[in-house]
């Protein structure tokens, strides 16, 4: 039972921005990442005839097959995928550091050859598309960067990046999806995962993400994207919302960190399964409390991806696990002494914002304590366990 009901901290202040509506990115940010979205699509489907024309962007094994042929009809499609698509996506808490992502996958279908690759080179493709934007980086003073592995990544401004992974399907297969989303966005005008009927969609196995180095691997998004869906169903609104309230505790925490995102999701699926999968939608408060005591032990264990089972999420080296562990300990403490252990509303404010930041809302007006004796209650001391910074790749 909890002394302290902080819930209007979290969720739905009108006069105020509660924790939840400060982490959205503003408007004018978000019309910009669309506006950039329809300028690199643009130019990756003007400059496509390239890849049918050129024999630079074919594998040799292909282009022996087809020497006396015309070569395969090129097209290429998109697909917002992450935390744009999953609806979990936060301004940065360390905006300075911290950076906007937008992933926005490209699908280009293609004969596969008999080893069960694509005919088109995976780092054919990713000169293609790096090739293509470099004067439109140029003429909208953005910047290309050639480091990722697994996408092109255009830099737009300080905090802002768009990520281009690129996929190859069995061009019959991707006909269908072709139509699909086509007739989805005739009627919705939303391009998304949703928006494609489940009978169109594509086998998993059939979908290879392209490598920098060369390699093409099995990876499709959807399955993810799925997954988080059913998460949300299963548990309601507040699947949702506690992931971004997670992902604002990582940010507030750490300036990067190999906690990822769908590390952090899952291991949230994990603590809620522990709790009996009944969350409460009106308590986020002590949602995320329940939940924080949780993941210690939860960081501390093996944490699968939950469509590829092979793959774990949680393989850190032994300064990343401590670092990680004890900061979500930290976190655990500090949400259990501002809902537990103190009947003064401004020391709960103090606690919530040691764990995610000033953009906890000053509002000890809508903090209620419950009990009686609360006005004589003290605040025990919290035991501030240090979180040592993780310096590692994106979080994703």
């Amino acid at each position: 039972m909890t002394l302290v009901n902080a819930h209007p901290l979290f969720v739905g202040l009108r006069n105020n921005p509660s924790y939840l509506a400060s982490l959205d990115i503003g408007d004018d940010e978000h019309q910009k990442l669309m506006n950039a979205r329809t300028t690199i699509r643009a130019a990756l489907r003007d400059a496509a005839w390239k890849l049918e024309q050129q024999t630079r962007f074919w594998r040799d094994k292909y282009l022996i097959e087809a020497s006396n042929k015309v070569r395969d009809a090129v097209s290429v499609k998109f697909m917002t995928q992450g935390s744009f698509a999953y609806k979990t996506l936060n301004a940065p808490a360390q905006p300075h550091i911290q950076e906007i992502d937008l992933d926005d996958g490209m699908y280009v279908p293609v004969r596969f050859l008999e080893d069960s690759h694509p005919a088109l080179a995976a780092d054919g493709l990713f000169t293609f598309v790096e090739e293509t934007l470099k004067p439109v980086c140029a003429a909208n003073e953005w910047e290309l960067d050639t480091s990722k592995n697994t996408c092109a990544r255009v830099r737009l401004w300080a905090g802002a990046h768009v990520d281009i992974p690129i996929y190859s399907v069995p061009e019959g297969q991707f006909q269908l999806m072709k139509n699909a989303i086509e007739e989805a966005a005739m009627s919705s005008r939303v391009l998304a995962f949703d928006s494609i009927p489940r009978m169109a969609t594509i086998a998993s196995d059939l979908v290879m993400l392209a490598q920098r180095n060369g390699e093409w691997v099995q990876s499709d998004p959807k399955q993810l994207h799925d997954w988080v869906n059913s998460r949300s169903d299963r548990y309601g609104p507040i699947f949702r919302r506690l992931c971004r309230f997670f992902k604002g505790w990582r940010d507030h925490t750490w300036q990067n960190s190999p906690l990822s995102s769908i590390c952090l999701m899952c291991a949230i699926d994990l603590a809620l399964m522990r709790l009996g999968g009944n969350p409460d939608q009106d308590r986020d408060d002590k949602q995320i409390m329940d939940v924080a005591a949780l993941l210690p032990n939860i960081f501390k264990g093996k944490i699968q991806n939950p469509v590829v089972q092979s793959s774990c999420l949680n393989a850190w080296n032994d300064n990343d696990r401590e670092a990680i562990v004890e900061g979500s300990e930290s976190l655990a403490t500090e949400m259990e002494s501002a809902l537990k252990r103190t009947g003064n509303a401004d020391i709960v404010i103090d606690r919530l914002r040691n764990s995610f930041g000033r953009r906890i809302p000053n509002r000890p007006d809508v903090i209620r304590i419950e009990g009686k004796t609360a006005a004589t209650v003290r605040a025990a001391p919290a035991v501030v366990v240090p979180t040592p910074e993780v310096i590692s790749s994106d979080s994703g």
